[in-house]
């Protein structure tokens, strides 16, 4: 009768721990830190819209790259158009709620 046998990988199994256990630093991001980055941060208003436009209150010498997120809805978000001055962003479907914009310049 052949016998069932598992092999396993010492090397994978066993946890090994450091024998000196670093503390974590924690470091602090403001403004100062980032100097010479061109941000911006908006939350954009739809009231009972599909379609918004937003201009930057930044001047950007290229397009920037953009982060949309909806908060607390259950719609999709895109950009329609984007220029160096404005951004039109399109909903899935006509919602009231808040979309949160993180612009970045954009470093190529």
């Amino acid at each position: 009768m052949p016998q069932f046998v598992k092999y396993y990988d010492a090397n994978r199994v066993r946890k090994t721990y450091p024998l000196v256990r670093l503390k974590p630093r924690s470091t602090e991001i403001t403004n100062e830190n980032a100097s010479g980055i061109n941000a911006e941060v908006a939350i954009i208003e739809f009231n009972n819209s599909s379609s918004e436009v937003y201009n930057f209150t930044e001047s950007y010498t290229s397009i920037p790259v953009v982060a949309l997120t909806v908060e607390d809805e259950n719609v999709n978000v895109y950009i329609t158009s984007l220029t160096t001055t404005s951004i039109n962003i399109q909903s899935s479907s006509s919602f009231t709620g808040k979309v949160h914009l993180q612009a970045y310049e954009n470093e190529e």
